[in-house]
């Protein structure tokens, strides 16, 4: 790398909440990593928006296009969930980079890189599936649903997100989609800490299929309808992991 290349200025933009990063469809070759708060990744399946992953500080996202090196348009859309800092990596030096490694590692991630894409369409595909399944044509409601959602009767352990970690309360999820959670707890957890629409909470669980996962979700609804002594909670997802992501996603398909 020549000092041209090496004197390639390092490029950070913010963006506030809701704020569109990429849009599925544009081109662009650069690679974003994030350096702060959290952003969203979704492809579109007709009219349903499929969620693939939730990325976090360290995390990168725009490497398709670089490492394939081709013309295609981006493969997905990138939302900021928060407040959000990233780092754009300048496509020229990356490029003399990407050169300069050895033959055989090249292909190696070349071959990862197209398993990875192939998953993430198979996985918005299945997942379009389920949704197209679910709906029934007597129930109007349904047809509005954005995920597709599995029944559970699973314990769980949560806090408030501002809490310590001394702060364990016990809930049971009822249902689960990737885009949110259904959980009743007691009533007396209510007692102390707040349970009402717009409150944060911090998950965790062990899936059916035997996968520990972390969770966070905001408060959407709240029952107190529920049998005597139980509150339900309904909950979306607002920050997840990656692998959080797909620990989920490959729960739900199957």
């Amino acid at each position: 790398m020549d000092a041209k290349d090496r004197a390639l200025p390092t490029i950070r933009l913010n963006y506030r909440k809701g704020d569109l990063i990429m849009k599925e469809g544009d081109y662009g070759v650069s690679i974003y990593r994030v350096k702060k708060g959290h952003v969203r990744v979704t492809q579109q399946q007709g009219e349903m928006e499929v969620v693939l992953a939730t990325l976090g500080p360290g995390e990168y996202f725009g490497e398709m296009v670089f490492l394939n090196k081709s013309v295609e348009t981006r493969s997905a859309s990138v939302r900021a969930m928060d407040e959000v800092e990233v780092e754009v990596m300048h496509p020229v030096r990356l490029s003399k980079e990407y050169d300069g490694m050895p033959p055989i590692l090249r292909y190696i991630t070349n071959q990862t890189l197209n398993r990875l894409n192939r998953l993430n369409k198979l996985y918005a595909q299945l997942l379009k599936k389920k949704e197209l399944e679910s709906r029934g044509p007597t129930d109007p409601g349904v047809a509005q649903r954005k995920y597709f959602r599995k029944t559970l009767d699973q314990t769980c352990i949560y806090k408030p997100v501002r809490s310590s970690d001394k702060v364990r309360l016990q809930g049971r999820i009822t249902d689960i989609s990737v885009g949110g959670l259904g959980m009743e707890v007691s009533s007396r957890n209510a007692l102390n800490v707040r349970h009402e629409p717009g409150e944060e909470f911090i998950i965790h669980t062990t899936l059916p299929s035997g996968r520990e996962i972390e969770l966070i979700g905001k408060i959407q609804t709240v029952s107190r309808n529920a049998a005597p002594g139980r509150i339900q909670l309904g909950l979306k997802f607002t920050r997840l992991t990656g692998e959080a992501t797909k620990t989920l996603g490959f729960f739900m398909m199957s």
